[in-house]
């Protein structure tokens, strides 16, 4: 029986890429999203407005499978609300469960539930490793989904990357675009590639999820049974250190690598926006600005954390899911699409 995806967020970067696949290994797929574009297969709908989520999704009866990467808008660096996203995830299944033939919800998460934003932790992290303290949506929409599943009929996994990485040029919380354009802004000031971080942060171990492998481990989640009513880590499979990582990444740029250099990345890239434009114009670039091409806090969250955070892969590799990316060549291969997309020389 073919089954019939309804991806929640699917104009964001991860949902983009979950309908992709989805889509391309056979599967029907409809896209919600709260401002969809003006093609087929796709359905508007604000996920915050429980009336509006039943009174647009009342006509889904062939649904059977939701894979929930939504999440409300908030600034980089600021609390996600737990009472919307909660409410968000709960409006969607509320008015779908009594009509759709639902066999299964996967909800998109992360590593921040085990609380390495606040300060170290034990590592490697294990889906049974303790929550953080404190709030969080994933706890809420968790908790939601193993009572409703265990009414409803159906079953549930959860997703749990780190930094997750892309080829998109449309994303600006992205790690990739951030380290292409603050290395393009060094070539053109005669500068080698500093590491923006503490000698600390250069040595500890870190990991990343490739959002290509990532639909690919949630679609295994969804439709092997073994994986039912429990949570996965989802990470590239090595746990690089940025010290390693930093010289390939260089040369990716023609650049000497630098040393490590603790220093506010977002400050310092705050009066490089005409440097930016003129390298834009003498590579003859798609024009971009740069307080838009990458968000410059982000890259700080990614790159200056002084522990190691290490997510285990052993409980998806016991029940049979091996893809692995080697985060090297993950980089290697965003920076060459980037200059295919002349968005960097």
């Amino acid at each position: 029986m073919r089954h019939t995806a309804l991806v929640a967020g699917a104009s964001g970067l991860i949902g983009r890429r979950i309908a992709e696949h989805l889509a391309a290994t056979g599967w029907e797929v409809i896209r919600l999203g709260r401002r969809p574009p003006q093609e087929p297969g796709w359905i508007g709908v604000d996920l915050a407005d429980a009336a509006d989520c039943r009174s647009r999704l009342a006509g889904l009866r062939r649904a059977t499978h939701v894979f929930y990467a939504a999440r409300f808008d908030h600034p980089e660096g600021q609390p996600e609300s737990v009472e919307v996203n909660a409410a968000m995830l709960r409006n969607l299944i509320e008015a779908l469960d009594p009509v759709a033939a639902l066999e299964h919800v996967h909800a998109v998460h992360g590593s921040k539930y085990y609380g390495h934003q606040f300060g170290p932790v034990p590592v490697p992290l294990t889906e049974d490793s303790p929550r953080a303290a404190g709030a969080n949506f994933y706890f809420d929409q968790q908790d939601f989904l193993g009572e409703r599943s265990s009414r409803g009929g159906w079953s549930y996994t959860i997703s749990r990357p780190h930094v997750f990485c892309d080829r998109a040029i449309d994303n600006p919380r992205s790690i990739g675009l951030v380290i292409a354009a603050f290395a393009e802004v060094q070539r053109e000031l005669g500068l080698p590639l500093d590491f923006p971080g503490s000698t600390a942060a250069f040595a500890v171990r870190t990991q990343f999820t490739d959002l290509g492998l990532l639909a690919r481990a949630v679609t295994w989640m969804a439709t092997d049974a073994r994986c039912a009513n429990q949570a996965f880590n989802v990470v590239n499979g090595d746990s690089p250190t940025w010290s390693g990582l930093w010289p390939g990444i260089a040369r990716c740029f023609r650049l000497e690598p630098g040393v490590p250099r603790a220093f506010d990345l977002a400050g310092y890239m705050a009066d490089k926006g005409e440097i930016w434009d003129r390298v834009v114009r003498k590579h003859g670039l798609r024009p971009t600005r740069l307080d838009e091409i990458a968000l410059w806090p982000y890259g700080n969250y990614a790159i200056q954390r002084e522990w190691d955070i290490v997510s285990s892969m052993d409980k998806a590799r016991a029940l049979g899911f091996r893809d692995v990316v080697d985060s090297a060549d993950m980089f290697a291969r965003q920076f060459e699409h980037y200059r295919a997309e002349r968005v960097i020389p």
